[in-house]
């Protein structure tokens, strides 16, 4: 069934210069494919590869959250100040003129407002404002071994906008302080373990820091250095839910097909499956899931998604509300980690699919074409 999509992937592969992929499809029951092109090395990639699949984080540290919920811990709509004290001091920047001025909170932020990316908060690979606190070293930017950048002020009252930020690190602080367990404790007792995600985790130490494949650096010809060495190696907390863990294809799978099972693992519930439809509906009315320009080149090139689809976001998830032809049903889930790490969850189809590369800046040319031709790939055979 998946014969032709293979060679077409090798042959986009080949074409825009990516070194290797992993990928696979899973429908709710079982593996429906799962493979690999490239080399690592001398090796040939397989599945006892690692990747960092950065905010591909972010969804399963959201189902952390919404245990949390669902067992009566926590309320969607609670002021994270009551947890946290620190979320009802931050302030809020904006220009006025040529000065930035910071403002007090007009309103509480939300667990609601972190898990739905409208409580203000940014990336300053994204926002200019933020980034230029950082080039002014007012405030650290983003690290993938330190949690410095959580002292970041919001750009927009809670409530008022949508920016990706950095809203699911601050939510893993809350799933830490409320459960009494470190991050990759909790989310490992709880999710990773259960779906037998034995290949992931916020630690290397869990896993082989020889299974991790390099990182790489495209630059605007297209030539590859390996810059593994930016992004030291975790060891020890503090965990960052919204981008810490390391996983692989096999595993991911696991959790998409708990999500295609309304929230069932193979010998218990994970998320009841009202949580998991809302995981799928439009959590942020009229807004929608936005252009987002590159402050770094070096990390992330200017991207929107799907020009003319109506993008929302859900709950760890954002969501098409209209079909993206070619490609997914309205009503699918999708997101994607910084060093090129994609997937999509369509439940009309019964389908989910990943791909994992590996390489900097996210949202470069070569990268989203392999990804659009094994989307389209995917959805043709699951049609």
């Amino acid at each position: 069934m998946f014969e032709k999509m293979k060679s077409e992937l090798e042959a986009a592969i080949e074409a825009n210069n990516v070194p290797f992929a992993s990928f696979g499809v899973t429908d709710a029951l079982a593996t429906r494919m799962h493979n690999h092109i490239g080399s690592v090395g001398d090796a040939a990639l397989d599945d006892t590869h690692i990747f960092r699949i950065a905010s591909m984080t972010k969804p399963i540290v959201t189902v952390a959250a919404l245990q949390l919920v669902a067992g009566g811990d926590l309320r969607l709509d609670q002021p994270m100040k009551e947890i946290l004290p620190e979320l009802g001091e931050v302030q809020v920047v904006s220009r006025k003129g040529d000065e930035l001025v910071f403002a007090p909170l007009a309103r509480d932020i939300t667990l609601h407002h972190l898990l739905t990316h409208t409580s203000g908060y940014a990336y300053d690979f994204h926002a200019e404002i933020i980034a230029e606190l950082v080039a002014q070293e007012k405030i650290a930017g983003l690290a993938s071994d330190n949690d410095g950048f959580l002292a970041a002020p919001l750009i927009f009252q809670p409530g008022e906008n949508w920016e990706y930020g950095i809203n699911i690190d601050w939510a893993g602080k809350i799933v830490e302080k409320v459960s009494g367990v470190d991050l990759n404790e909790y989310v490992k007792a709880n999710i990773l373990r259960p779906l037998g995600m034995e290949n992931t985790s916020f630690s290397i130490n869990d896993l082989s820091a020889d299974a991790l494949v390099p990182l790489g650096l495209r630059d605007d010809d297209g030539n590859l250095s390996d810059v593994s060495e930016l992004m030291p190696n975790v060891t020890d907390g503090p965990y960052l839910g919204g981008g810490g863990l390391y996983s692989n294809v096999g595993d991911y799978m696991k959790f998409m097909r708990m999500v295609l099972r309304n929230g069932q693992g193979p010998d218990r519930e994970i998320l009841p499956s009202g949580m998991v439809r809302d995981m799928f509906a439009n959590q942020i009315g009229d807004m929608q899931v936005g252009y987002m320009p590159s402050q770094n080149p070096m990390l992330a090139k200017s991207h929107g998604w799907f020009e003319g689809n109506s993008m929302k976001w859900g709950y760890g998830l954002m969501v098409n509300e209209t079909e993206v032809a070619g490609r997914r049903s309205a009503g699918a889930g999708a997101w994607s980690g910084l060093y090129n790490t994609f997937f999509s969850i369509d439940p009309a189809r019964d389908t989910a699919c990943v791909i994992m590369m590996q390489m900097l800046p996210v949202y470069n040319e070569a990268a989203l074409a392999v990804f659009d031709t094994f989307e389209r790939a995917v959805y043709s055979d699951a049609s």
